[in-house]
């Protein structure tokens, strides 16, 4: 298996976890913002759309991390040396977010304490894929550096460079708005397989309006990318 076979590997894995773990994260969005007569008819059909899928979806990210770490071990010190900050605050996020959606569907604590988890669950959700796509973001700026000294090899840019650039951010939020549109869509299908029209209406519309906003942030994210990273 040559290098280019390995590249090809971690792309097909990149999609799939945007595809799959995306639209859990997008799930948790739409947890942080139920409104209406049926909020928690949505609250519902999103933990029920996520509860039998939602820990096998990280194996994809497991398999980058494993793949990139054996392949391409100096990249891989670079990129956790140079975007630790990033990566940890993603991996907290991970982490509340699997520990707070356990407790509130299966804790015996009270409602308001439940309460509580649910909403740990939802901010988990929204916030970790913005730091994604930060560092997504960073990988392609050029603005990590590195000085080699025979086979050392050093990060020279700072623990900001990259990933807290306007560009990064606007990356972030352009995740955060396709995986929004991913949960959208997977949802209001899953409502129509239950036979609940209006609650499909629902996720309908917010698929739309995340269509839009995703919209409105590639065009965003295109001209930051003109003006500050021509080299892209």
């Amino acid at each position: 298996m040559t290098e280019q076979h390995v590249f090809l590997l971690l792309g097909v894995a990149v999609a799939a976890y945007a595809l799959t773990a995306g639209a859990d994260f997008g799930g948790g969005l739409w947890d942080l913002l139920a409104s209406g007569p049926r909020r928690e008819r949505q609250r519902e059909l999103i933990a029920d759309a996520i509860a039998p899928i939602w820990e096998v979806n990280h194996i994809w990210m497991i398999f980058i991390v494993v793949l990139l770490f054996t392949v391409f071990p100096t990249a891989f010190a670079v990129v956790t040396t140079a975007l630790h900050l990033p990566m940890l605050l993603a991996l907290i996020g991970i982490v509340l977010r699997g520990s707070a959606f356990v407790f509130r569907a299966y804790g015996m604590q009270p409602d308001a304490v439940r309460a509580r988890w649910g909403r740990t669950f939802a901010w988990a959700s929204t916030l970790t894929p913005v730091f994604l796509g930060t560092i997504l973001a960073a990988l392609s700026s050029g603005e990590i550096t590195i000085a080699r000294d025979g086979d050392l090899v050093q990060v020279t840019s700072g623990f900001f460079a990259g990933w807290t650039s306007p560009v990064a951010l606007a990356v972030g939020a352009f995740a955060l708005a396709l995986f929004a549109l991913l949960a959208a869509v997977y949802l209001a299908r899953d409502a129509e397989l239950t036979d609940e029209p209006e609650l499909s209406d629902d996720f309908r519309r917010r698929a739309l309006i995340s269509e839009a906003v995703s919209g409105v942030l590639a065009a965003l994210v295109l001209w930051l990318v003109w003006t500050d990273c021509p080299a892209l």
